[in-house]
């Protein structure tokens, strides 16, 4: 598996694994305590659950197998994690989850071109790269069109323009649904439409 994917899927299974090990009220352990009590915890969840015991002793292989400062980089972020509040860390581990999944599914360039940022700052500018053009590719044709043909600012204000169109026929159709009404349009056909009127004029 790819490092950044790995890394990322190593982490969300240790923090699970931490919290199946965890009591029920989340009470903290002593640093006395602690160890024999997750050893306990551990055993008990083997014989539960053996196919979940072989996948950590993977993990725990692939983890191993990391350099020093890969594993060092785990650690932190994983008390990073732990060091939240049980709401905040459930957000963030379905956070960690969902670009796991969207990374490992997308095309082996884009994969590349996220893997081999250069720190954090840049990956995020590369992801919103990767995550526009994937919405791009979901408008209709001719949208999509005059989006790829434009340049600079006026592609950036066609990109704006369109966002703005999609969340509000979002927030139309949410409501309708609340109403219980008849369902707006679909959103492609909707831009279909504009388009075609956009056209004539």
């Amino acid at each position: 598996m790819r490092f950044l994917s790995r890394f990322l899927m190593l982490v969300i299974v240790t923090v699970l694994a931490e919290s199946h090990l965890r009591a029920d009220d989340d009470k903290k352990l002593s640093p006395k305590d602690s160890p024999e009590q997750n050893r306990r915890a551990l055993e008990e969840k083997a014989r539960q659950d053996p196919a979940w015991y072989e996948r950590m002793l993977h993990d725990l292989d692939a983890f191993q197998s990391l350099p020093a400062d890969q594993q060092e980089r785990m650690r932190q972020l994983d008390k990073q994690l732990s060091a939240q509040n049980a709401a905040t860390n459930k957000k963030l581990m379905k956070a960690l989850e969902r670009y796991v999944n969207w990374l490992e599914k997308l095309p082996p360039a884009d994969r590349k071109f996220i893997e081999e940022a250069s720190d954090s700052k840049d990956r995020l500018r590369r992801i919103r790269q990767v995550r526009e053009k994937q919405w791009i590719q979901t408008l209709p044709k001719a949208v999509r069109e005059e989006i790829m043909q434009a340049k600079g600012a006026e592609r950036q204000a066609l990109i704006k323009k369109y966002r703005q169109e999609e969340k509000k026929r979002r927030q139309e159709w949410d409501a309708a649904m609340k109403r219980g009404g008849a369902q707006p349009p679909r959103a492609g056909k909707m831009l279909d439409d504009q388009q075609k009127k956009n056209q004539k004029d």
